[in-house]
């Protein structure tokens, strides 16, 4: 099958693009033949003993929380959501959150380098995407510093995750500011179904050596708790210019208490502390010949939060639920060095009112200080310290119009913020049911985006051209500057989608959406200004300059043939329209394709067998140093484990076994450019 593609001018080889898209089904095909012709006849498979199920998973069962901030099963959610479940994290081979993203429909994820990456929803993605939120059990992990996530400090015992709920589209109803494109929230498991204690190590020819130790326990009747400790050791990827020199070595630990005092009331309590090393490269302007220089050096990462939550069931149609947390972070970069603190106070309140409103309403504040001090002149905040204070308010009041046949949604979230005051966030959402595991949804929601600290106060450093006789008789320094009058960001969208569980083994999700865009934040020059009468600066300056459209969907499918054979799978679809919007930072590592198809396979009692083949298509945008042009590449991953002995799992792992290496985008900061190569790893997990 051809998928038609989209006109970008002289960009690409559309020949080659239509011929990797063709090798990649054709490749899928073959695979999964092959793969049902050796395990299609249930009498064929014997391994000493009997298959081990697969559990059955009807999509429409699944329960979330992030959609509507309570506990809701997929049937009834009006929103683009997926679940990745701690089966697909133990059958994925991943080691690190953002690998595991990339099994998800709509979500671009590309490695920067070997410790960082770019991650977006719907576009506007790259080194400083800036339009998603990112939760842990409910704790913003975005830095208000350029809006973006530092995804080399989110991590965890995978192990300890119960399910990460990726939301694609608006959420800034519920979530506030930043959910744009989407909600990213990692739930991780009650310490009640973590008891016991668990190692496990792992080491590969680029994982130097990955240890972690669990232990659980209970205390009492009523409460338990655990600890975890993990040490990741990550070795350099690969560079086609100059020293990769990307390697980390990051050392946390934690923990997590849980305590049900009474029916209707939950307490938790949790927390984590990390530190470690991750090197970078990063290409600054000089005065002196080649007129800029490429540095590398280690990056020291601090940081720790401390969160508690407490539930509190009044009755049968209340609810309320208080949540307070700390997050301290200190990062000494080669730019910049960031140390902030940041306090979040949230209430809610769940309220069903008869038969036909069940009210969700709620006030946070949030108080955060930072201090940003420039580390070599290229980068300057001014003020070098600041203190911001956010407060919302929302309010979502689900109408039941018939029921269990149609319901509506609306709601809004009032919210004030510091650099751009009152801003307010709408949506109204409706849900129709003809049949039982049938949902088809619509909805329509305005969100924002405020501006960044950087975005307001900072003075970057990008370039200085010599002089030049008789065009430049003075040297010239371009430099990107903040402006404090710069407005928020908005977004209108209109969304669609259809869900169902077409028998008791086969689900289908498909959504759609027509994104309007507008005061998008990005930079001009402005007119040269001689100094001193010795140079000349030319200010790029930031303001709402760009208005963007984009349309797209995608559709995620899973089918269980056989007990013991589980298949699922996703392909998403993105357009952007807009006065060069390809050269844009709306289309930046957001291809216009991408398909990803994942096999889990129970071979008898002890085997798992499991393949992961994607597809991403080519994309480019522009650079300081030109337009990049990244190819159009196919992944395959593979795992196999076998358990010898109840508690006891020993497996191996190969990624990206088709090529030797490939490029998925590049850093805004340096100009080598980091691939992800072949990697093999094995792991050993003893659980007692």
């Amino acid at each position: 099958m051809k998928i038609s593609r989209i006109s970008y001018g002289d960009y690409g080889n559309r020949t080659h693009a239509d011929l990797t898209l063709r090798l990649f089904c054709c490749v899928l095909f073959l695979l999964f033949v092959g793969v049902g012709s050796v395990f299609g006849a249930e009498v064929e498979v014997d391994a000493g003993g009997e298959l081990t199920e697969l559990p059955l998973e009807r999509l429409l069962d699944v329960s979330v929380v992030s959609a509507s901030r309570k506990t809701q099963v997929l049937a009834d959610v009006t929103s683009a959501i997926f679940v990745i479940s701690q089966e697909d994290i133990r059958h994925s081979g991943a080691t690190s959150i953002p690998d595991l993203l990339r099994m998800v429909p709509g979500v671009q994820v590309a490695s920067i380098d070997g410790n960082s990456w770019a991650v977006s929803i719907r576009g506007f993605s790259g080194t400083f995407a800036n339009k998603l939120l990112v939760m842990i059990d409910g704790r913003s992990v975005y830095t208000p510093l350029f809006g973006g996530v530092f995804w080399d400090v989110q991590d965890t015992l995978l192990d300890n995750i119960e399910r990460i709920e990726v939301i694609r589209g608006s959420g800034g109803t519920m979530w506030g500011a930043n959910a744009v494109n989407g909600v990213i929230n990692i739930i991780t498991k009650n310490s009640q179904d973590t008891k016991g204690g668990m190692i496990s190590g792992l080491i590969g020819n680029r994982e130097r050596g990955t240890i972690e130790a669990r232990y659980g326990s209970a205390i009492g009747d009523n409460t338990s708790y655990r600890l975890f400790v993990k040490h990741l050791d990550r070795g350099d990827s690969y560079a086609t210019t100059g020293s990769a020199d990307d390697s980390m070595q990051i050392t946390r630990g934690g923990f997590r208490m849980d305590s049900a005092p009474g029916d209707k009331m939950h307490l938790t309590l949790q927390g984590d502390l990390y530190g470690g090393t991750v090197h970078n490269t990063v290409t600054i302007p000089s005065t002196t010949l080649p007129f800029s220089s490429t540095v590398s050096q280690p990056t020291d990462l601090f940081g720790g939060n401390f969160l508690s939550r407490m539930d509190w069931l009044q009755s049968e149609s209340s609810k309320f639920s208080l949540q307070l947390y700390y997050d301290r972070t200190s990062r000494d970069l080669s730019l910049v060095k960031e140390d902030r603190d940041t306090v979040d106070f949230d209430l809610q309140h769940n309220l069903r009112l008869g038969k036909m409103n069940e009210l969700t309403w709620g006030a946070g504040y949030r108080f955060l200080h930072d201090q940003t001090a420039g580390t070599n002149g290229a980068l300057v905040l001014t003020p070098d310290k600041r203190s911001d204070n956010l407060f919302n308010m929302f309010l979502q009041d689900e109408i039941t119009l018939l029921p269990e046949k149609l319901r509506l949604t609306l709601g809004s979230k009032l919210e004030h913020n510091e650099y751009t005051g009152w801003e307010l966030q709408p949506s109204a959402r409706l849900l129709w049911t003809p049949r039982k595991g049938y949902s088809v949804w619509a909805a329509v929601t305005r969100s924002v985006r405020t501006p960044t600290r950087a975005e307001q106060d900072a003075e970057i450093g990008r370039a200085f051209v010599p002089a030049a006789l008789p065009l430049r008789p003075l040297p010239t320094t371009i430099a990107l500057v903040g402006n404090r009058s710069v407005k928020a960001e908005t977004l209108l969208a209109y969304e669609l989608g259809f869900r169902a569980d077409l028998s008791e083994v086969f689900s289908v999700d498909i959504s759609s959406f027509f994104n309007r865009y507008r005061d998008i934040i990005g930079t001009q020059p402005g007119p040269p200004i001689v100094q001193g009468g010795t140079q000349v600066f030319v200010p790029l300056n930031i303001g709402n300059f760009h208005s963007y459209d984009s349309s797209g969907g995608e559709i995620s499918l899973q089918w269980q043939p056989r007990e013991w054979w589980k298949i699922k799978g996703g392909y998403s679809f993105i357009r952007f329209f807009g006065k060069n919007v390809y050269d844009s930072q709306a289309a930046k590592a957001t291809p216009t394709h991408q398909a990803t198809l994942r096999s889990m396979l129970a071979i008898g009692r002890d085997i798992d067998f499991d393949l992961w083949a994607r597809y991403v298509d080519d994309n480019r945008y522009a650079l300081d140093s030109g337009v990049l042009v990244i190819p159009a590449y196919i992944a395959l991953d593979s795992r196999v484990a076998w358990r010898p002995m109840a508690g006891l799992e020993l497996s191996v792992v190969g990624q990206n076994l088709l090529t030797n290496r490939h490029l998925e985008t590049a850093s805004d900061l340096t100009v080598i450019r980091h691939e992800v190569g072949r990697s093999v790893y094995g792991k050993v997990i003893w659980a007692f």
